[in-house]
């Protein structure tokens, strides 16, 4: 005999590495524009020589789109290495009768995972004056 329960499911916030400053993750909900910017700056102005775009699910297509972006923006001058996975994910069926016990539920979900590193120092960035410079060296 099976037996049908009302539940409420919460969706538990999937498990990740931890951070570093050259990762950003990409949602369905983020800034396009904001991302764009913190991107550039990563690669540009504090000198990191790749970033790391994240994405899962429906954000997949955003964290392409904004690959691109950054591609356009740094006038094709970076290196796009991508890695799609497969992840697990855990859902919490919380019946709504007190008295019946907590169980979960997983569910699996495409992920992405983009590198994107420069190929060259772009014109004017703090890379390409380092290199010119070769340390901060005056040449006569």
């Amino acid at each position: 005999m099976l037996m049908v329960f009302e539940v409420s499911v919460r969706k538990r916030a999937p498990l990740r590495a931890p951070t570093l400053a050259t990762d950003v993750y990409v949602t369905k909900t983020s800034s396009y524009k904001g991302q764009l910017t913190r991107a550039k700056k990563l690669l540009t102005e504090d000198g990191h020589p790749f970033i790391v775009l994240h994405a899962m699910g429906a954000a997949t297509e955003r964290a392409i789109l904004l690959a691109m972006g950054i591609s356009n923006a740094c006038s094709g001058q970076v290196r796009c290495q991508t890695e799609t996975a497969t992840v697990n994910l855990v859902d919490d069926l919380i019946p709504v009768d007190t008295e019946l016990d907590l169980d979960t539920s997983t569910r699996q979900n495409s992920a992405v995972k983009i590198r994107i590193e420069l190929v060259q120092p772009m014109p004017g960035t703090q890379r390409e004056r380092l290199q010119n410079n070769q340390g901060g060296r005056r040449r006569r």
